[in-house]
């Protein structure tokens, strides 16, 4: 099955730039279309001065256009948004197929002194994001969240083939977003993808290098730091193969101390 993952900067999103880039994506039959964190809404440290109706506002306008073009391509968009309710703001990834759209909220948010969206952003608890197409099954998770064995663990025992990770990166930190990613991977067989936005916030430098690592720990796809797409084949297959030879799985359910 092929997905295609697109490194974009922040708004405005042109709607004849991500027409060309969905057109594309359906030419090469992709099935998922995914967006990485804080394009769709302005970066973290501008939202904190924005007030909340216009974010509200921001994002009512993201989601009825997301609900058109997933009809349009007929394909299964992931794009993370920024929800507000009330007095709340919420982190959330929206998974949008035709006129209908699911909903992954954040929980957990980095507590940083210079990113603290954990001071931000309310949580709302569900359980992390898993859904099938075709053969395929996917689960959803922010970048941030990727650091927790808690996720993997859910993701095992839900047998996801596939981690789709939309996310934020900047201050250099591409070698170990990579090495961190490709080992999770390789130690759970599955796929892991990787979608980093691009762009800059004052003197914040979003260095792109999406990347696809596959159920071996291989690498098989990456973008450089420009606004551009990949596609991916993810073979139901490959992971069949490496579970079936190094059998981690199987060995982690009889670990007990």
């Amino acid at each position: 099955m092929n997905i295609a993952i697109m490194q974009s900067d922040s708004l405005p999103l042109d709607k004849a730039k991500i027409n060309y880039f969905l057109s594309q994506a359906r030419k090469e039959k992709a099935k998922i279309f995914v967006l990485p964190e804080y394009v769709l809404n302005r970066f973290f440290k501008e939202l904190e001065k924005m007030p909340l109706g216009f974010i509200k506002k921001q994002t009512s306008h993201q989601v009825k256009l997301l609900k058109k073009l997933s009809e349009v391509y007929d394909m299964t968009i992931i794009a993370p948004l920024i929800m507000v309710k009330g007095d709340n703001v919420y982190k959330v990834i929206g998974k949008f197929y035709k006129n209908s759209v699911r909903y992954y909220y954040s929980q957990v948010f980095m507590p940083y002194s210079h990113w603290n969206e954990d001071k931000f952003f309310s949580k709302k608890e569900n359980k992390p994001m898993v859904f099938s197409v075709g053969n395929i099954r996917f689960g959803v998770m922010f970048g941030f969240e990727s650091h927790f064995d808690d996720f993997w663990e859910y993701f095992r025992d839900k047998k996801v083939d596939c981690i789709l990770i939309p996310s934020v990166g900047t201050f250099g930190s591409h070698k170990r977003w990579f090495e961190m990613l490709k080992s999770r991977a390789f130690m759970n067989n599955m796929y892991v993808v990787r979608v980093n936005r691009v762009g800059t916030f004052e003197d914040w430098e979003f260095y792109g290098n999406s990347f696809v690592i596959d159920p071996e720990g291989e690498c098989v796809n990456m973008l450089g730091s420009s606004e551009e797409m990949a596609i991916s084949d993810i073979k139901k297959e490959k992971v069949k193969e490496a579970r079936k030879e190094w059998k981690f799985l199987k060995l982690y359910k009889n670990i007990e101390f």
